[in-house]
């Protein structure tokens, strides 16, 4: 049975669709029809295989007859294939926590004026960022004024308007809330 004849049959079981009739070519290209016929199965082959994931497991009942399965039995034992993915993990592990481990004691110190000139920057920095975000939340604010003003025409009830004040007081509150998060990082500071 050639090619052709398999996947008439194939498209036969699908709504009676043909697979051969799908390609109209001229005559003359008959290796190039089967090449156009025989990538539609090669294609559906490879989709169909490329997630298929499974655990394969050795099981010896108690005639001593070995059966290899998907299905975990009481005392199977789990096959790692080489080059075969890893299984994806369940979930159920609890993720772990970080431990506090102290610095070993030959680890690499730096002296209390070095540290104190690295906090100095960083404070300049958190201060040059939180002075921007005020900035920014003051215009964004401004801005939101503005916006919820009506236009000629328009209703507070529109949604061009609903959706051009929520826009707005979005802003505004990630504006607040980087603000926010600057202030808590500047009290972190030693």
């Amino acid at each position: 049975m050639g090619v052709a004849q398999v996947l008439t049959r194939v498209g036969e079981a699908l709504n009676g669709f043909k697979i051969v009739q799908f390609w109209p070519l001229p005559k003359g290209y008959a290796t190039l029809r089967l090449m156009e016929i025989t990538r539609l199965p090669l294609l559906l082959c490879l989709i169909l295989a490329a997630p298929a994931q499974a655990e394969i497991y050795k099981y010896v009942d108690e005639n001593g007859q070995v059966t290899f399965t998907d299905v975990y039995r009481k005392g199977a034992k789990r096959i790692d294939l080489p080059g075969a993915p890893t299984p994806l993990s369940s979930g159920s592990k609890a993720p772990r926590r970080a431990s506090y481990n102290p610095s070993p004691t030959d680890f690499p110190r730096i002296d209390a004026g070095t540290q104190k000139r690295r906090d100095d920057v960083r404070r300049q920095v958190l201060q040059d960022e939180i002075t921007g975000e005020r900035r920014n939340a003051d215009e964004a604010r401004r801005q939101l004024a503005l916006g919820e003003r009506l236009q000629p025409g328009e209703r507070n009830t529109d949604s061009t308007y609903l959706n051009r004040v929520k826009k707005l007081q979005a802003t505004v509150q990630q504006h607040d809330q980087n603000v926010s998060s600057i202030q808590r990082e500047l009290v972190n500071l030693k």
